[in-house]
């Protein structure tokens, strides 16, 4: 019954969001970043906030990158809309299958390639690092991406942390934030603080933005 459930609900949510995405003006601000690390051929780490997960899932869907995703029943809903979308997923979390998605991610980021990841998830605290991000852009020398976006017509779900859910015949707007280069940093403290401002400073951007502030 469980498996049936996921099914539907991974069928009915890839038509909705796909159809409520494709009703919102869209914007990338600082998409140049991206294109400027893609050419450095090094790996890349893609960090958002679990609360705007949806945002770069619906627009670096098509890049030939992976994603991480955990076993509960809400991230195997996630990623069947993400393998729907293009991505190739990466399973596991901190407290099951942790070992093996970890070495599935050290051997994607090792071949130079690209991982989006939400550093809180999956279920928290909020906005609050798991040493596994850091550890694994400190292993290969990965680029770290901070990504965020927001809608200006939009569901806020409350759970542990704010999950933001675009409504229809609204913009959306995806920010690409100030790229940090492990090579460049020294200590794992440094960095993981360094992520932390800069995925923090993505997100605002984010909403300045919607706002109309910037």
């Amino acid at each position: 019954m469980a498996g049936l459930k996921v099914a539907i609900s991974g069928f009915l949510g890839f038509w909705f969001l796909r159809t409520v995405f494709a009703l919102n003006k869209k914007t990338v601000i600082n998409g140049d970043r991206w294109e400027e690390i893609l050419s450095t051929g090094r790996p890349v780490l893609i960090c958002c906030w679990h609360g705007r997960l949806l945002f770069p899932v619906f627009r670096w869907n098509q890049e030939g990158t992976h994603a991480l995703a955990g076993l509960h029943m809400d991230a195997e809903i996630i990623s069947r809309i993400g393998e729907k979308l293009g991505w190739s997923m990466l399973r596991g979390s901190s407290s099951r299958g942790g070992v093996k998605v970890y070495k599935q991610l050290l051997d994607t980021l090792e071949k130079r390639g690209r991982v989006f990841i939400t550093p809180d998830g999956p279920r928290g605290p909020e906005q609050e690092i798991k040493q596994g991000t850091i550890k694994s852009a400190e292993q290969t020398d990965a680029i770290i991406v901070p990504i965020s976006g927001q809608a200006s017509r939009r569901w806020e779900i409350k759970n542990w942390d704010t999950f933001v859910v675009p409504k229809p015949f609204g913009r959306i707007v995806n920010v690409v934030g100030e790229p940090i280069d492990v090579l460049k940093l020294g200590e794992e403290t440094e960095l993981s603080k360094k992520l932390r401002q800069a995925m923090n400073k993505t997100e605002k951007d984010a909403d300045a933005w919607i706002d109309g502030k910037i």
